[in-house]
């Protein structure tokens, strides 16, 4: 994946970068990039990612690929002239999004809230409460937007991330990253727990990198904290990429 990005920079012209910025999947790929191409990459910012995969965030997506490969429709990826897997990608999108948020925003958002309050229907295997709602809105929105091919092997990708892969040690492959890099995690993360960007941040330092900086942020959005608090985020990329770092820093921003 990286390497064809840079093969799109050399027909354009590109010989370097000012800054690499990704979050997620694209924090992961930001990393790989300034390890791969460190005389064409000035700045890296990773966001809500990791030094290599884990064991947690590869068991939630492998149940997302499942429930979306148990599709009868998904014909093993030979969908394109046949009818689309839309029950098996509508479930994989509710698997996923309760990874991408946190319990305590749906505490405080959801609660235990009925959709029918005042309802007296007997309880049902149909959505009750306002998170399974949610939920289902969110599977239903997303299903027809999104390649389930694309969606398998990006994930895939995911699982198989590691820096440390074809080197005798992860602290080894990721002390090929020397250049400024800002470290981005969020305490509420599941998919992307917070010890993973402490670990990147400690691994970094420990292999000498003396450019790199670490922001945890407080917020209840978890893994996409990213997407919706942007104005935290946001502040930390911009000040990254346009002013001098302070050496090995680490900052925490209490913001809910």
């Amino acid at each position: 994946m990286i390497r064809a990005q840079f093969l799109l920079l050399d027909s354009l012209g590109i010989e370097k970068v000012h800054g690499v910025v990704g979050s997620s999947l694209g924090g992961m790929s930001s990393l790989m990039t300034g390890c791969m191409y460190p005389d064409r990459v000035r700045r890296v910012v990773s966001i809500s990612a990791c030094a290599q995969s884990h064991p947690a965030s590869i068991a939630m997506r492998y149940v997302q690929r499942r429930v979306l490969m148990s599709d009868p429709n998904w014909n093993k990826g030979f969908y394109y002239n046949g009818r689309f897997p839309r029950l098996g990608m509508k479930h994989a999108r509710e698997v996923a999004t309760i990874t991408y948020r946190s319990g305590p925003e749906w505490e405080e958002r959801f609660g235990r809230q009925r959709i029918e309050s005042n309802s007296k229907i007997e309880p049902n295997f149909c959505p009750e409460f306002e998170i399974e709602s949610y939920l289902d809105y969110q599977g239903d929105s997303f299903c027809a937007k999104y390649d389930p091919n694309s969606l398998l092997y990006i994930s895939k990708a995911m699982d198989l991330f590691d820096l440390g892969e074809g080197f005798d040690s992860l602290k080894e492959g990721t002390s090929r990253l020397q250049c400024p890099t800002l470290v981005i995690g969020v305490q509420s993360d599941v998919l992307f727990p917070i010890s993973q960007q402490r670990e990147l941040f400690q691994l970094l330092q420990e292999g000498g990198n003396q450019s790199v900086t670490y922001y945890e942020l407080n917020s209840i959005y978890g893994h996409d904290t990213f997407l919706l608090d942007v104005t935290a985020v946001g502040a930390a990329v911009k000040g990254h990429l346009e002013t001098n770092l302070k050496v090995n820093s680490t900052k925490r921003i209490q913001k809910k």
